[in-house]
C-alpha cells in the first residue's frame, strides 16, 4: 500500500507533536502528572504507571443518547491525535477490550459490576494490566441521572476515560484540568491536559516504569 506523501507529512507532524509535549512538560504539569500516574500495587513496592500497549477497541452500552456518544467519539478521536494508541470503535463484544456504560438507575448497570449488585456511586471505573503494567481491558460506570446535567456527564465521561488509560489519581493542582478532583465546571480540554497526556504515551516511556525511570526521560 502506498502512502501519500501529504499523509507521511500529517504523521510525521502527530509524532513531532507527541515528542515534543512529552518533553516539555512544566513544573506544574509535572507535579499533576506524578500525582495522577502513579499506583503502589502492594505495600513496600515502588510506585509503577500503567499504561495501554495494545489496539483499543471500545463499545458504548445503555444510554446511547446523541450526545453521549458524541462526546465519548470526540475525546477518543482527541486521543487518536495526541497518542500513539491506535483506538477504534468495537465492531463486536469478542474484540471489545473498553466498556462504557450509561444508565439512569442503579440497576442499569448489575449486569456490569463485578459483584453483580447495582451500582450505588455515580460512577466508577476498572482497569485490568498485566504483571507489568501493561493495561489490556477497561470498564467506566456513568449513572448519568445522579450527575444532573449534561456538563457534569461530559466532565465524567472525559474524567472516566483518562482513568481507563493510566492516569488512575486526581489532582487538586489544578481544578480547570481532567483531572481535577472537583466537579463544578466544564472541562474543556487544553493543551495543559494533552501535554500530561501526551507525556504518559511518549513511546520511550513503557508501563510498569517507576518515577525516577520516568524522571531521567522527561528530564
Amino acid at each position: 500500500m502506498k502512502i501519500s506523501k501529504t499523509t507521511l507529512i500529517l504523521f510525521l507532524i502527530i509524532i513531532s507533536s507527541i515528542n515534543s509535549f512529552a518533553q516539555k512538560l512544566t513544573e506544574n504539569e509535572k507535579a499533576i502528572f506524578d500525582e495522577v500516574v502513579y499506583k503502589r500495587k502492594k505495600i513496600g513496592e515502588y510506585e509503577t504507571l500503567s499504561k495501554w500497549a495494545k489496539p483499543i477497541r471500545y463499545k458504548i452500552y445503555g444510554d446511547t443518547s446523541d450526545y453521549i456518544v458524541k462526546e465519548v467519539d470526540s475525546f477518543f478521536n482527541l486521543l487518536k491525535k495526541i497518542t500513539p494508541l491506535d483506538i477504534k470503535k468495537a465492531n463486536n463484544e469478542s474484540e471489545e477490550n473498553l466498556m462504557l456504560v450509561f444508565g439512569e438507575k442503579p440497576a442499569d448497570f448489575q449486569a456490569y459490576t463485578s459483584t453483580n449488585r447495582p451500582l450505588e456511586a455515580v460512577g466508577s471505573y476498572r482497569i485490568r494490566t498485566t504483571n507489568s503494567g501493561e493495561i489490556y481491558w477497561a470498564q467506566s460506570l456513568v449513572n448519568t441521572k445522579k450527575f444532573g446535567t449534561r456538563a457534569n456527564v461530559k466532565n465524567a465521561i472525559k474524567k472516566n476515560i483518562v482513568k481507563c488509560i493510566g492516569f488512575s489519581g486526581n489532582s487538586e493542582l489544578a481544578p480547570g484540568s481532567v483531572f481535577t478532583i472537583k466537579n463544578n465546571n466544564y472541562i474543556k480540554i487544553e493543551d495543559f491536559d494533552i501535554h500530561i497526556i501526551s507525556a504518559l504515551y511518549f513511546p520511550a516511556i513503557k508501563a510498569g516504569m517507576t518515577r525516577d525511570q520516568v524522571d531521567e526521560i522527561l528530564k
